[in-house]
């Protein structure tokens, strides 16, 4: 079946395109290396010059997305932002509530308040609205902080398992599934990975955003 796909039912075109497909594979795999199977330490290739040898490279495939999916830390992370999100929900939406009433008597007032007098309040109304807006940016700014600090500790803790998992399995090279096209499943440690990071972390405390105190601006460059 597949010499019949590659030969194109035996049309002329179908057999040449056949000969480069078996001429390209035949170079690749002569150009490569030969990957021993994954045990322990690896034999290391000597360099030319004579220097430091080279380990031969033993690959390991980590789904980071599923990773952060599937652990009980980072779902404690976004866990925990959901809620803290929900409080803000509703206080802002009490508030909003206020400021809308109070925009709706200034209208009914205009007709019959002074142009001074209607000034001033709707001066004191905008102000208010401005300090509103800028407690919410600054509640959703440190309501991002908080969970991408937490984060931080959960990605900290995956690097740390990753490493121990690829070192017991004889690795020396860990990429990510979203930059491999195909592989071969032994390769992929996401599942021991995750089983250990739920033993040995199991959860993460994200900080109140509350206590966090104001974002400090970057540092000016130069020493000025």
């Amino acid at each position: 079946m597949l010499m019949r796909l590659l030969i194109g039912k035996g049309r002329p075109e179908g057999v040449a395109r056949f000969r480069r497909v078996a001429v390209v594979l035949a170079v690749t795999l002569l150009t490569l290396p030969a990957v021993p199977q994954i045990a322990g330490a690896q034999p290391s290739v000597a360099s030319p010059s004579g220097g430091i040898a080279t380990p031969r490279p033993v690959i390991g495939v980590l789904d980071q997305q599923r990773v952060m999916a599937e652990s009980t830390a980072a779902r404690s992370v976004t866990s925990q932002k959901d809620k803290f999100q929900d409080v803000y929900q509703a206080s802002t939406a009490e508030e909003e509530k206020r400021l809308r009433l109070l925009d709706d008597q200034l209208s009914a007032q205009r007709g019959t308040l002074s142009p001074e007098a209607f000034n001033t309040r709707m001066t004191d109304f905008q102000n208010q609205v401005n300090e509103f807006q800028k407690l919410v940016q600054s509640k959703r700014r440190n309501l991002e902080r908080a969970y991408a600090q937490a984060m931080t500790d959960v990605q900290g803790a995956v690097v740390r398992v990753t490493d121990e998992v690829a070192a017991e399995r004889g690795m020396n090279i860990v990429i990510y599934r979203s930059q491999v096209f195909l592989f071969d499943p032994k390769m992929d440690i996401t599942e021991e990975v995750i089983a250990r990071l739920n033993r040995v972390f199991p959860a993460a405390t994200m900080t109140d955003p509350e206590k966090l105190g104001a974002e400090k601006p970057p540092a000016k460059k130069g020493g000025r």
